[in-house]
């Protein structure tokens, strides 16, 4: 299943880096700022 063929999106937010491989795109917020788009 290819969601983003489908125009579909998944938000998970995570303090885990093992979890957040799997995305296609990571923002990285520290203190309400992004950090990292």
């Amino acid at each position: 299943m290819d969601l983003n063929k489908d125009g579909r999106t998944v938000v998970i937010v995570t303090h885990d880096p093992e979890i957040a491989k799997f995305a296609d795109r990571i923002i990285l917020v520290k203190d309400g700022t992004i950090q990292y788009n």
